[in-house]
């Protein structure tokens, strides 16, 4: 078949093929959303992970579903899918479904309501392996929110756009490195490091002539951050790399999660962190 016969043949179907999307013919939805003078009516549908450890064995499969298409690509590879998503803007806005690794719902989100939701519902998985999920997610009678009434009927078949990148050796490599330099800076207070690893934001953020700020921010930044970091694993994709590292903090308190670097033109520099409390 010719280039010509070809677009032919795909406007005669009435497939309508998006410009930089790639086309998968189980990616749809149907169904809706409402809450109270608000429905969303959706018709697209996109898959992608949400590693929540560094085993791997329990990640989430995140399903959005909206009335225009997204950028599963551009999902897949963000740090946060959310953010990525509302970066999208789609039209009338977009449902995050959550699966967990037992095939079990593990939350709706409402956007542009900001509705958060679980439990509530019948889920049903249609097909759940590492290529493809489809399923039904529904509330038959309106549940109350607030005083506000809600109710959906969700269908989504999708393609899972698997997670970009490479895998860095041991250790997180050198942006593993860089985040280990950048916890010990902030363990000793060394603003002249601090001020080198944040680039340009160094000067403004740990400020040479104002000691009390300097102090303030560099107290914020270590909220939450491991004393030393054991990376668990890394993955490498383009400038940036996602670490996945366990550690204890300034409290004692056992910490884990992902850790964002990016790689400038003076060396790798923390971005930013999704640590959790975890058990020992």
């Amino acid at each position: 078949m010719n280039r010509h016969c070809l677009h032919s043949f795909v406007l005669a179907c009435g497939l309508v093929v998006w410009p930089g999307l790639p086309v998968h013919a189980a990616d749809n939805a149907s169904g809706y959303f409402r809450m109270a003078d608000t429905r969303l009516d959706v018709g697209h549908a996109i898959a992608v992970i949400d590693e929540q450890s560094g085993s791997g064995d329990d990640n989430h499969t995140l399903v959005f579903l909206s009335a225009v298409p997204l950028d599963p690509q551009k999902v897949a590879a963000a740090f946060d899918a959310m953010d990525a998503v509302r970066e999208q803007d789609p039209k009338g806005g977009y449902i995050r479904l959550c699966i967990d690794a037992d095939g079990g719902d593990c939350g709706l989100f409402f956007s542009p309501e900001g509705f958060n939701s679980g439990g509530y519902g019948e889920f049903t998985l249609e097909h759940n392996d590492a290529r493809r999920i489809a399923g039904r997610f529904v509330l038959a009678q309106p549940e109350d929110f607030m005083g506000e009434a809600y109710q959906f009927d969700l269908h989504f078949d999708a393609a899972i756009t698997p997670l970009p990148g490479t895998a860095l050796p041991p250790g997180g490599g050198e942006a593993g490195k860089a985040y280990n330099a950048y916890l010990a800076a902030l363990a000793q207070g060394d603003f002249a490091a601090l001020r080198t690893m944040a680039g340009e934001d160094g000067a403004w953020r740990y400020p040479e002539d104002d000691l009390t700020a300097a102090k303030e921010a560099l107290k914020s930044a270590r909220d939450g951050q491991p004393l030393q970091a054991q990376i668990v694993r890394g993955r490498l994709h383009g400038r940036e790399a996602v670490l996945w590292v366990r550690g204890v903090d300034r409290d004692d308190i056992p910490r884990a999660g992902r850790v964002r670097m990016v790689d400038t033109a003076t060396g790798w520099r923390f971005e930013e962190a999704d640590l959790d409390t975890v058990d020992d």
